[in-house]
């Protein structure tokens, strides 16, 4: 029966359905599906009360987003982005189309005229990265013109499946987006997908 099941589902899909928790995250932690609670929401030192509340009233945006990224890229059968085959990961056979934000961090990123990531660090911007041998740092004063700060959002979801017959947790799905503005459009791109 489940073989059956899970060959069912890969030929007709099933299209993502976000969970929503009740339950109050008080200590504003990570979560999991056995948690069953509101998501942990991260806010970088800078972003003000009003930038916050700015970005965080697009949230219906972001979900519709976000369920698009999903469906495009994990669930839709006839999509040429995800194949299942054996022992692949994510199996689209397993997904049950049932997503739940786990995360979600607003902040900013710093990045030069090359695209390049700076971070503050003591009271600098720092592009921090590895040649083969060593750490490097190269460092630029806050107030820096070859600098553009972008908002940036980080919303971490978790995707259920079937394990046996009971849904779990089965793969968690990290998407950013960056910005100039406050209301430019959003746009999410895909961080990582893994195994959780």
């Amino acid at each position: 029966m489940e073989s059956f099941e899970h060959a069912r589902r890969q030929k007709t899909g099933v299209h993502p359905h976000q969970i929503v928790f009740e339950k109050e995250n008080t200590e504003n932690t990570y979560i999991s599906w056995k948690d069953k609670m509101k998501p942990r929401i991260d806010l970088d030192d800078g972003i003000t009360r009003e930038e916050y509340q700015a970005l965080a009233s697009r949230w219906d945006e972001m979900i519709s987003l976000a369920e698009t990224v999903i469906w495009q890229n994990y669930l839709d059968p006839n999509s040429d982005v995800l194949m299942s085959e054996v022992d692949s990961f994510p199996d689209i056979r397993y997904l049950t189309g049932n997503y739940y934000v786990g995360d979600v961090s607003y902040g900013y990123v710093y990045r030069d005229k090359n695209h390049r990531p700076y971070s503050m660090k003591e009271g600098r911007l720092r592009h921090k990265y590895h040649n083969g041998k060593e750490w490097i740092s190269e460092w630029l004063p806050l107030d820096s013109p070859e600098i553009t700060r972008y908002y940036q959002i980080l919303f971490c979801l978790r995707l259920t499946g079937d394990k046996g017959g009971e849904e779990a947790d089965y793969m968690g799905l990290d998407l950013e987006a960056e910005f100039l503005k406050l209301d430019d459009p959003i746009e999410f791109e895909i961080l990582s997908h893994n195994v959780i």
